[in-house]
């Protein structure tokens, strides 16, 4: 398993990579690119798991691949519009801790539907996870009530990103010797698909008229840049599923990417972190921690 945990490791820089794309993107012009952003990226990601699809010889149109890919895909649109949007209205650091506790709902289903351990560790690091949240909440935007709108994005983002961590270990448990390749191009082509069909009059009438060459060049290069990390991380983390479980999996993974994404936030785009923020972080990662214990 030693191998296994340095190659998450590995990973964790593309975490960051990703993250910071997506957050560069929503700083340009109020957000405004943000839906043209995610068009591209899904093409861009279903782009670099072509050659991989076309080569691989594991079964690729099989029920279980074509299922766990559709489902995927919705996820993700629903996910990355969400998020973007998250950044808007609260701190990259909250709406990134509520994306990566969202690693909580695969690691509970785990215990009971594939003998994963969950003790009382584990269950003392999901409550401390949840405060957490609570603390590292922006709380700048709440004005003598509380900011529902925010709490509601962070609670779809927990949501959606523990359903794709749902699906990819349903892949990699119940579907192995079946095509990898095929499910991550299924999900991020059907994602490309969906985005294109749900937002063309809009891509067309309101985004385009007011690019210039520099909005373009931030497209492409974080476009580009976020496409690579999630084609590698969705490749790896599926993989592993199968043999590494979720305890471990996915804490570790996420609570490193949180790690690095709050610290690198304060640093690039001047978000203070706060003594309750911090506060909030330390007893996040003592709570991941637990969980992987």
């Amino acid at each position: 398993m030693e191998f296994e945990i340095l190659i998450i490791l590995a990973c964790v820089p593309l975490y960051v990579l990703n993250s910071f794309c997506d957050k560069i993107i929503s700083t340009k012009q109020n957000n405004h690119f943000s839906n043209l952003y995610n068009f591209v990226k899904f093409f861009l990601v279903a782009l670099c798991f072509l050659p991989m699809f076309l080569i691989d010889n594991s079964p690729k149109f099989t029920i279980g691949v074509i299922g766990c890919g559709i489902a995927c895909s919705i996820l993700y649109s629903s996910s990355k519009i969400i998020t973007i949007k998250g950044y808007e209205t609260s701190s990259m650091t909250f709406i990134n801790f509520c994306h990566g506790a969202g690693m909580l709902i695969p690691c509970v289903l785990g215990h009971f539907f594939w003998n994963e351990q969950l003790n009382l560790f584990s269950i003392t690091g999901i409550i401390l996870a949840i405060i957490s949240i609570v603390l590292l909440k922006d709380s700048s935007r709440i004005q003598n009530k509380v900011n529902l709108k925010g709490i509601i994005i962070g609670l779809l983002v927990f949501i959606t990103s523990g359903g794709i961590m749902i699906v990819q270990k349903i892949m990699g448990l119940y579907f192995v010797g079946e095509s990898v390749s095929a499910y991550n191009f299924y999900s991020f082509f059907i994602s490309f698909l969906i985005m294109g069909s749900f937002l063309g009059v809009k891509l067309k009438r309101v985004e385009r008229k007011s690019f210039d060459k520099k909005d373009i060049k931030y497209l492409i290069l974080c476009g580009f840049g976020s496409a690579v990390s999630l084609c590698i991380i969705n490749y790896v983390m599926t993989t592993l599923a199968s043999s590494i479980p979720s305890v471990i999996l996915f804490p570790l993974f996420n609570g490193l990417g949180i790690v690095c994404v709050c610290v690198g936030s304060s640093i690039l785009f001047k978000e203070k972190l706060t003594k309750k923020k911090v506060v909030g972080l330390i007893i996040g990662l003592i709570g991941l921690c637990l969980v992987n214990f």
